[in-house]
């Protein structure tokens, strides 16, 4: 049985404020285990990046236009604060729909309280991030993104068919993410909005 999309589900998300604001107020309080421990880094590191790139991206002239030409849509987008991804590609989303806010709705969910969600939206069998799922305003699937660019998705196959450790494959995505600069995800985002236009 496929999932069911509705308003309630929608109306139980979080904005890209609240999303941002949840991350922080995490990093305010104490960890409760040593597996928060241990992550607490990561998330903070990614915050320094989402507040670099909620200065600096720029929604491209291509991805304007596809969007002038679309439909309104609601895009659901499951991610977690820890997620290096989602710190390059989450900020993205948020300009677009700062951009565009006819057009684009932004749902934030996270991924370890939603597995409901996510396991409807798996890649290659694994509870990936950030996913995102555009859905119609009858709440209809249109389209699907993530949880990382096609380009860099094969890298990381290719890295981790290598032996690469995480803390080796960590650079070399930043250092990626850093060289495209929002390109490749703008690229797709393009592709995606004009199949449902």
């Amino acid at each position: 049985m496929s999932f069911r999309y509705n308003q309630q589900l929608l109306a139980g998300a979080l904005t890209y404020s609240s999303y941002r604001k949840g991350i922080n107020n995490l990093l305010a309080t104490e960890a409760p285990d040593e597996a928060a421990k241990k992550i607490r880094h990561y998330i903070s590191n990614n915050v320094e990046l989402m507040d670099r790139y909620d200065q600096t991206y720029k929604v491209s002239d291509s991805l304007k236009a596809a969007l002038t030409a679309a439909p309104a849509t609601a895009w659901l987008v499951i991610t977690e604060g820890w997620c290096g991804d989602a710190a390059f590609n989450v900020p993205m989303l948020a300009a677009i729909e700062k951009a565009f806010p006819d057009k684009v709705s932004l749902h934030f969910f996270l991924r370890d309280s939603n597995l409901d969600l996510i396991d409807a939206n798996l890649t290659n069998g694994g509870r990936s991030i950030p996913k995102m799922v555009v859905l119609s305003k009858d709440f209809k699937e249109l389209g699907h993104w993530g949880p990382r660019p096609a380009g860099l998705q094969i890298l990381m196959k290719n890295w981790k068919n290598e032996g690469l450790h995480l803390k080796e494959i960590i650079p070399k995505v930043h250092e990626w993410y850093d060289n495209d600069a929002t390109s490749s995800v703008q690229g797709e985002l393009v592709e995606m909005i004009k199949s449902y236009s």
